[in-house]
């Protein structure tokens, strides 16, 4: 893990600050980036603070979370860092993750996967995972640093697995399996989404099986 990553701290997120409205902003922040790199078909450019009713579903999984720290029907988490400013420390948020304890529904209906969805284990899915890309300044390792809380929640709570996916279009590029092999991840398998357009959307799934890894995910939380 870099030494940036090493200073980040994973929480849960909380309605008294603006936890919800950075999500949003840093979802939005995401969008140019994308685009600089031909991956704007994954997420669209309408930007996530221009959608119906994005904030408030935002908000909602703040709210619910905090009525319940052992429920993570839906849950999202807030990575931040302490940082110098005028010789006072500040703390700067820098990522998110959002996670569930079910896999969404456009999974459990593919084909390609079918023999992993029927083995129906206790498993917590990460939703998405977002670094903020505005000017603020950036920290490697955001992304790693929220898997491994991740990994240690799903220890904690006695969970099998944990899941993710990730887009597969514009030749991978955000899809590198080194990388999340790196994380402990391994590849389920492809699949294809029609979305309402009926543009096609390609993605892969990738796991991590706690039980048979706890004690990396025990030593990486030490």
């Amino acid at each position: 893990m870099s030494s940036d990553a090493q200073h980040l701290r994973i929480r849960s997120a909380r309605s008294t600050g603006h936890d919800a409205q950075f999500v949003v902003a840093a979802w939005d922040s995401t969008l140019p980036y994308l685009a600089s790199i031909g991956a704007g078909e994954m997420w669209g450019g309408q930007p996530f603070s221009q959608r119906e009713g994005f904030e408030e579903e935002i908000k909602d999984v703040v709210l619910k979370s905090e009525e319940d720290d052992w429920n993570d029907s839906r849950r999202l988490l807030m990575a931040e860092v302490e940082t110098p400013v005028d010789g006072t420390s500040n703390i700067v948020p820098v990522g998110a993750a959002l996670i569930r304890d079910t896999l969404p529904y456009y999974l459990t209906e593919r084909q390609e996967l079918k023999s992993e969805i029927e083995k129906k284990r206790s498993l917590l899915f990460i939703e998405v995972i977002i670094s903020d890309h505005r000017s603020q300044p950036r920290y490697r390792g955001t992304g790693a640093a929220l898997v491994e809380a991740i990994k240690r929640r799903a220890l904690e709570k006695g969970k099998d697995v944990v899941y993710l996916d990730a887009w597969a279009g514009n030749g991978r590029k955000l899809n590198r399996q080194v990388y999340y092999e790196g994380l402990g991840f391994r590849n389920v398998g492809d699949f294809h989404l029609t979305r309402n357009n009926g543009s096609t959307w390609p993605g892969t799934l990738y796991c991590i099986d706690i039980n048979t890894s706890n004690a990396q995910v025990a030593e990486a939380g030490s």
